[in-house]
């Protein structure tokens, strides 16, 4: 049985505590290191303002960059 902990992770100047397994912590708090490096890229760019923009475009970025990958990886791309 895995016990859940919960975890602070900050991302573009605000904290959030995610609840995770011993074994996910890493994994989130690297994911959340990424999310918030691709926020701060963006919000420094000055083209969107917003929280929810940013996090909206941030997420269409990192899922277009898997996507991509993905692609590659099956070739089709």
């Amino acid at each position: 049985m895995t016990t859940s902990n919960t975890v602070s992770v900050t991302i573009l100047d605000k904290e959030y505590r995610v609840s995770c397994t011993e074994e996910e912590r890493a994994g989130v708090e690297q994911s959340a290191r990424f999310l918030d490096e691709k926020m701060q890229s963006i919000k420094q760019s000055g083209r969107i303002i917003g929280l929810d923009r940013i996090a909206v475009m941030a997420g269409l970025n990192i899922t277009h960059d898997l996507l991509v990958e993905d692609q590659k990886k099956n070739g089709l791309s």
